[in-house]
């Protein structure tokens, strides 16, 4: 929609600035490039017996971030996973879930090494989610609840954390806005992408430093990224130290050799 639009554009403005400024993305947003969070690689919902050759492509990251929301399913899926690996996982919902599920998944799930929830409910269910909390083992993060700075006040109660995602808050400053109001309101904060290039989830990586949590993997969920930006090092992502974003055009890089 228009919002990827308008981070498309504030993206390589951000870029051209840093550039003429001779320094890398980060260091103009006075955040750092040491110790960046692990990110999570997604396992999306699908057939059970395709979860081991997703775990395989999931090599490079110690968590998984797994999409559940099919009530029948989902202890399933999450029992599949636990048949493969011990990893930490982050759970997403994506609104799937009624009050009563909710309860008992975040239960249930408190013993099965996840580290916390994603929008359980749809985003008009808020007052679902302010009885799931108080409820919960686990933490409650919001997704479609919290899309820009604005939404924060209203959700601050509701949720233990939030997401932000640069394509639905439109700009490195809104999402710097809301990594100060999160703060403010004692609400952890991850930062999240849609399926995309290493253009945008490099941008998003250049605030990694000043959040808890990092979901950024679009980039490995697809095969055809003409850019090359921040790579993962044991789980963790890594950033370089080049000027703007860092970001290469892959067939300009080829041409170079």
């Amino acid at each position: 929609g228009i919002k990827s639009l308008e981070a498309a554009f504030n993206m390589a403005l951000w870029d051209w600035w840093s550039q003429v400024k001779q320094v890398p993305l980060f260091k103009i947003l006075k955040n750092n490039n040491d110790n960046l969070p692990l990110t999570s690689y997604t396992i999306s919902i699908g057939d059970l017996s395709e979860i081991g050759e997703k775990l395989d492509h999931a090599n490079s990251c110690s968590i998984l971030k797994v999409k559940l929301g099919t009530p029948n399913l989902d202890k399933l899926i999450i029992e599949e996973i636990r048949n493969h690996t011990d990893k930490l996982i982050r759970v997403d919902a994506n609104e799937g879930w009624d009050l009563e599920t909710a309860v008992d998944m975040s239960k249930w799930l408190y013993n099965q090494n996840v580290e916390f929830i994603e929008q359980p409910f749809p985003a008009n269910q808020i007052e679902k989610t302010v009885q799931l909390k108080k409820i919960s083992p686990l933490d409650i993060f919001a997704d479609e609840n919290s899309i820009r700075s604005k939404d924060i006040p209203i959700i601050k109660d509701a949720f233990d954390g939030i997401n932000i995602k640069l394509m639905k808050c439109g700009s490195i400053e809104e999402a710097q806005k809301m990594i100060a109001l999160a703060k403010r309101f004692d609400l952890k904060i991850m930062l999240g992408c849609m399926v995309e290039t290493s253009i945008g989830i490099t941008a998003a990586a250049h605030l990694s430093s000043e959040v808890d949590y990092v979901d950024l993997d679009g980039n490995l969920l697809i095969s055809n990224d003409p850019y090359e930006g921040v790579k993962i090092k044991n789980g963790h992502l890594c950033i370089s130290e080049k000027n703007g974003l860092g970001v290469e055009l892959i067939s300009k890089k080829r041409n170079l050799l």
